[in-house]
C-alpha cells in the first residue's frame, strides 16, 4: 500500500510552522502546489471542520489531520517531521511532533479509512516513532515505510465470499475495529453470541465442573460477517490481527471462515457517511 501512496515530495522534515494554524495553512499550500489539491480555501475549511468534531492529536506526539472534499483531485498523504514540535492546540498531549496529514474524495472512503488504520496501527508502536524520529531525509522517511508495508500479493480468485471471524474474547473493540479497516473491510455485521462450550460450562448443571475450566471468562463471543471478493483477504486479515495482538493461533482467541457465494440479491453497500 505505501508503494502506491506516498509521494516523496510531500514528506516534509521540520516545517517553518509553530502553531496548528500555520501547520494547517503551510501543508495545504505545500500539496496544493503538487497538484493533489483543486481548492485550497475549500480543503482548509474541509480540514478545519474536521478538527471542530475532534482534535486529531489523538495519542501524545502524533497527529491524524485529515479530510475529504471534493476539492481534492487524488488521495494524498503529506507526512510532517517537526524534532521540536508543534503546538497543536492540544495541552494534554503537548506537542505534535509526528503528523499524518490525509485528503481524498469522497469516492474514496474506503482506501482513505484503510490508511488512516494503518498509520495508527504502526504509530501505536514506540520503536516505529523513534525510527521516523531519527529520519533525516525524505528518501529515508519513505524507505521505512515501504519496509514496513507488507505489500499485498494480488492473488487468490476475484469471486465473492463471505467472511466469518468468531472471537471468543470481545475486548480489544478498537483493534478489531481497526483490523477490519486496514484489511479494506467496511462493511461487516457483528452479532454478540455464546458459544456451545461456555453454555454448557456455564449453564447446564450436569456439566458444572467446566465452569471451573472456564476461569470466569464472559460467556459472550462475537461473531463478524462481511462480504470479500478476494479469497486472500482472510489471511490479510489474521495477519493485521496478529500485528494488533489479537493472534487467532492460540488456543482460545478465535478463528476465520471463508464461505463461497454463489449469488447475492440486493446491494450489500450500506449507505452511511464514514
Amino acid at each position: 500500500m505505501w508503494k502506491k501512496i506516498i509521494d516523496r515530495a510531500l514528506i516534509v522534515i521540520d516545517p517553518k510552522a509553530e502553531t496548528k494554524k500555520e501547520l494547517f495553512e503551510n501543508m495545504v499550500t505545500h500539496v496544493y502546489n503538487h497538484d493533489y489539491i483543486i481548492n485550497q480555501k475549500e480543503f482548509l475549511k474541509a480540514l478545519w471542520e474536521r478538527e471542530k468534531v475532534s482534535n486529531t492529536e489523538l495519542v501524545p506526539g502524533i497527529a491524524y489531520p485529515h479530510a475529504r472534499s471534493e476539492s481534492v483531485s487524488r488521495l494524498f498523504l503529506c507526512i510532517i517531521i517537526s524534532h521540536k514540535g508543534i503546538d497543536y492546540g492540544n495541552p494534554e498531549m503537548g506537542p505534535a511532533k509526528i503528523i499524518f496529514f490525509l485528503g481524498c474524495i469522497p469516492e474514496q472512503a474506503k482506501e482513505y479509512l484503510q490508511v488512516l488504520a494503518k498509520s495508527s496501527r504502526l504509530l501505536k508502536s514506540a520503536e516505529f516513532q523513534e525510527e521516523l524520529m531519527n529520519c533525516v531525509s525524505s528518501d529515508e522517511v519513505a524507505d521505512l515505510l515501504i519496509s514496513k508495508g507488507d505489500e499485498e500479493k494480488d492473488g487468490g480468485n476475484r469471486e465473492d465470499f463471505l467472511l466469518i471471524l468468531t472471537l471468543f474474547d470481545v475486548g480489544q473493540q478498537s483493534e478489531i475495529m481497526t483490523s477490519l479497516v486496514e484489511a479494506g473491510i467496511t462493511n461487516a455485521s457483528m452479532v454478540d453470541s455464546t458459544s456451545m462450550a461456555r453454555k454448557l460450562a456455564y449453564e447446564m448443571p450436569i456439566f458444572a465442573g467446566l465452569s471451573y475450566m472456564a476461569q470466569g471468562k464472559s460467556k459472550t463471543s462475537r461473531l463478524i460477517f462481511a462480504l470479500i471478493d478476494n479469497s486472500t483477504t482472510a489471511h490479510k486479515l489474521a495477519g493485521i490481527l496478529k500485528a494488533n495482538g489479537i493472534d487467532l493461533s492460540r488456543k482460545g482467541v478465535g478463528f476465520i471462515q471463508t464461505i463461497k457465494i454463489d449469488n447475492i440479491i440486493g446491494n450489500p453497500e450500506e449507505n452511511v457517511e464514514l
